[in-house]
């Protein structure tokens, strides 16, 4: 008996050994990184709302690592080097697009990825006077699909994270004359105007497609 538990608690300690052994494979140490582009320039979006996939064929275990994007367009994702497709999912303020991307991770790779939005919002700029603040800007259509703007707003917030979903003030312009210049103002409420600052920013939405286009946030000084 006594024989037999000693051979149960080896047989365990081996498993135990064999099962951290298992565990303790190196984490990743290189990085793929960049941005969401059109035109080369980064677009904005709503924060880790969208996401891109890697793949990386040829092994037993094949997953997808999800890789979010941030709200001023960028990505980056801890990988081991290798050889990934990168697949642009559906659902952003942009064409879909179902071609995959090869790319080499090495150490620190950089990879901008293109995409088409349906609109994008050009020439913007922001104001502040007598309790009020005042933007304008310029939209576009660039996709050749048939769509139209649903609304063009102005976000504002005390904090930089800003989007449809997270602000404080917002104003709605809805099925805009695009073919003029977007204008918007806000009046600020009174905790808002004795701050020295406020964050804002613009976004275009498309009829049928839950996610905005945006403007990178700004500072704006009060």
């Amino acid at each position: 008996m006594k024989r037999t538990a000693i051979s149960f608690f080896f047989l365990a300690l081996i498993l135990v050994i064999a099962g951290c052994e298992k565990d303790n494979y190196d984490e990743p140490t290189s990085f793929l990184k960049g941005n969401l582009v059109y035109n080369g320039n980064p677009i904005g979006v709503r924060s880790n709302a969208l996401q891109l996939e890697l793949w990386q064929p040829g092994y037993d275990l094949y997953s997808k690592i999800p890789v979010y994007i941030d709200q001023d367009g960028s990505y980056s994702a801890r990988v081991f080097d290798g050889d990934y497709k990168l697949v642009r999912l559906s659902g952003g303020p942009y064409e879909s697009n179902s071609d995959s991307i090869d790319v080499t991770v090495s150490g620190t790779t950089t990879l901008d990825v293109p995409v088409v939005p349906f609109f994008v919002i050009t020439g913007e700029s922001f104001s502040y006077s007598g309790g009020v603040v005042s933007s304008s800007c310029n939209v576009s259509q660039v996709s050749t699909q048939s769509v139209n703007v649903d609304n063009v707003t102005l976000f504002l917030g005390t904090n930089k994270l800003l989007d449809h979903r997270y602000f404080e003030e917002r104003h709605i312009l809805g099925s805009p004359d695009i073919s003029q210049p977007v204008n918007h103002s806000i009046t600020l409420p009174a905790d808002m105007a004795d701050r020295d600052y406020v964050f804002v920013r613009i976004g275009v939405k498309t009829q049928g497609v839950n996610e905005y286009l945006y403007t990178q946030v700004q500072k704006l000084e009060l």
